[in-house]
């Protein structure tokens, strides 16, 4: 067996069903990877939809509770029989050619690819994507809008095997329909681009679509279990300390069969920021390495933070890079101070 799927889902059984048609219409040959669903701990009927899911073989993994992303996905990893382990989620829809860049760069490099991420952010308050139909609990105004004109809110299984075009046209880079997720792709680009073997190529890693040679996952121990944000970057970094090259595939793309998310009341979107800056502390110091806290002063350039000064702000990754090479361990140790003392960041290092 070449490649072994790892889809964890929760929850998300019409999406799910999107995402594998886009599996069964693979450019790679059928007889070369497995699909390993988790099902962890759905309520929402997605059980019964993978028993008796015939489009294409799937070995289907149940758990009776919710365990976390990161558990789930460390229990595909085990079941996995694939050479290369390739990572969705059950709303990342694969363009036709995923499996096969993916492959591509394994065979050349035998390292850790990640691949370019578009949304489609037509289907936010859309509960089922094939009907059209908007999500019970939708504004009055929004759902009529969506009633009215359905064809402009579907993807259907007839369109990824027949018309992928149509759903690339819909589409939109980055992996969420905000302009700082499209800025963070871009930097990754960039960075591949200009320095291909940077040491910060982690960044890059999003699990939603990526891939890993299997005894690789097994020489780390897979995803952090205790990590709830931004786990993809820990697990690409203890491969890159490994000595498993980084790679970026443009040409492996996926789509983000986007659903609301309430990003912009202040309660959510404090509550996003303190799940990623717990992350980033935790990251670093389990691996002890305080240059990971550079991260934040990344971070402070796309969601400008003014508690931390322009002038330390990292504006790309290039910058990243660059000051990941050549800041001294007193220049970093007093940006660590810095974070001890943030308000917003305070009491989250061990």
């Amino acid at each position: 067996m070449d490649i072994s799927v790892v889809i964890a889902t929760h929850n998300q059984r019409e999406r799910l069903r999107l995402v594998l048609s886009g599996l069964a219409v693979q450019t790679f040959s059928k007889g070369q990877f497995e699909v390993i669903v988790v099902d962890d701990g759905s309520t929402d009927g997605t059980g019964d939809f993978l028993q008796a899911y015939r489009q294409i073989p799937i070995k289907v993994i149940s758990l009776n509770t919710s365990v976390g992303r990161c558990r789930a996905r460390n229990i595909g990893i085990d079941q996995a029989r694939g050479d290369l382990v390739a990572f969705l989620d059950g709303d990342a829809l694969p363009g036709p050619d995923w499996l096969a860049q993916h492959w591509h760069l394994f065979q050349h490099y035998n390292g850790v690819t990640s691949g370019f991420e578009y949304c489609l952010p037509c289907l936010e308050y859309v509960e089922d994507p094939y009907s059209g139909l908007p999500w019970e609990d939708v504004p009055a105004a929004v759902a009529q809008i969506i009633r009215m004109h359905p064809e402009q809110f579907r993807v259907t299984e007839a369109m990824i095997q027949a018309d992928f075009g149509t759903i690339d046209r819909l589409a939109q880079e980055g992996g969420y329909p905000f302009p700082e997720l499209k800025q963070m792709q871009d930097h990754v680009q960039v960075l591949f681009d200009r320095i291909p073997d940077s040491l910060i190529g982690w960044i890059s890693f999003y699990s939603h679509n990526a891939s890993a040679p299997r005894t690789a996952l097994e020489e780390v121990g897979g995803f952090d279990e205790e990590m709830l944000h931004s786990e993809g970057w820990d697990l690409a970094y203890r491969l890159m300390q490994n000595g498993y090259k980084m790679c970026f595939a443009a040409e492996a793309q996926s789509y983000h069969l986007y659903h609301h998310h309430d990003f912009f009341s202040p309660q959510n979107a404090f509550a996003e920021s303190q799940k990623r800056h717990r992350a980033v502390a935790h990251m670093a110091e389990k691996n002890d390495d305080p240059k990971l806290y550079l991260i934040e002063f990344w971070l402070a350039s796309l969601w400008p933070d003014p508690l931390i000064p322009e002038e330390m702000r990292l504006p790309d990754l290039l910058a990243f890079h660059e000051t990941h090479q050549t800041i001294s361990s007193s220049e970093m140790a007093e940006r660590a101070l810095m974070l001890d003392l943030h308000p917003l960041r305070r009491g989250m290092r061990r």
